[in-house]
């Protein structure tokens, strides 16, 4: 009743002996690629490739960062009998702490059931820190790149932004995101907007697809506004649309919300959506759910000048 394992017999013929050495083989669904994107460059949904991002080194800050990996460089910081440059850290020189001091613990205590365990031998906690010289002498180039890398406090649960990647295959092999798209099912619906929007970007491969789901949420939006009873649905529909810019500004594509909201001020202003609704309005002000400008998106071409004018209730 054990599971089937697959394997196959290689042949190693010696002098003295011949045999077959058994080797277990994996199955597909043993098997997982990770598909990573690439560090020297940034591709946007709709195929855009970017040279120049905040998410990219500057050149000022790979030439820091390859000074100091040159200071760093252990490969013939140690010395040899001979008092000649050697390597610092030799791979039959190099022990594992933990597991030479657990066996060094243990062999105490059966010979010494009542003392105090001895402290850790400094042959086990050389290499666990860089020397000293070698990090004094590289306090300059450390300075240089932590100026150049702009080094600061991250803020606590700061998002991180999205990346494309391939999703991992369930070992059934029933992929349930294929299904969705080979089905089709874009509609999201009004009682769960929210979700089902982030759902959709998730299975989005294409900038239309993107478009068209904005599209779909800023009709939800305007069909709240539109039937609201008095601001009863106001505060959900202003939640709607932070999930939108927030999901817009995590894939690189401000354009599509910009757009939407643009309109939306539009229809507000002309009082197009169910009479006067500019209180809805006052609460977009409030809440801060503007155009993407460039402070937010490096790929916006919304200046923060433009996208304060915006918000002004004219």
């Amino acid at each position: 009743m054990a599971e089937p394992l697959l394997k196959i017999l290689s042949p190693e013929v010696k002098p003295d002996y011949e045999c077959l050495i058994e080797n277990e083989l994996p199955f597909a669904e043993d098997v997982r690629q990770y598909l990573f994107p690439p560090i020297d460059k940034i591709v946007t949904v709709s195929g855009q490739v970017l040279a120049h991002h905040r998410n990219l080194p500057s050149k000022d800050l790979q030439s820091a960062m390859d000074a100091f990996v040159d200071k760093m460089d252990l490969s013939a910081f140690g010395t040899d009998e001979s008092g000649e440059p050697a390597e610092y850290m030799a791979m039959d020189e190099t022990f594992s702490p933990l597991y030479h001091r657990l066996e060094q613990a243990k062999r105490w205590r059966a010979v010494h059931p009542n003392d105090p365990v001895p402290p850790i031998p400094e042959v086990l906690t050389k290499y666990s820190k860089p020397p000293e010289e070698l990090q004094n002498n590289a306090q300059a180039v450390l300075k240089h790149l932590i100026e150049a890398a702009d080094v600061k406090k991250v803020p606590p649960k700061v998002k991180g932004r999205k990346r494309n990647r391939e999703m991992d295959k369930p070992l059934s092999g029933l992929n349930v995101e294929d299904l969705f798209r080979k089905e089709k099912r874009t509609k999201i619906e009004a009682e769960n907007a929210i979700p089902e929007f982030k759902q959709a970007l998730a299975l989005a491969d294409s900038l239309d697809a993107v478009k068209d789901f904005v599209v779909q949420m800023a009709a939800i939006v305007e069909d709240r506004i539109r039937h609201s009873f008095g601001d009863s649905a106001y505060a959900r529909a202003v939640e709607e649309l932070g999930v939108m810019r927030q999901e817009m500004i995590d894939l690189e594509e401000p354009g599509p919300f910009n757009d939407m909201l643009t309109e939306l001020k539009r229809k507000i202003m002309a009082e197009e959506l169910g009479g006067n609704r500019k209180e809805m309005w006052w609460l977009v002000r409030k809440s801060k759910v503007g155009l993407i400008d460039k402070k937010a998106s490096h790929v916006s071409s919304v200046t923060e000048e433009e996208a304060a004018d915006f918000m002004r209730m004219k």
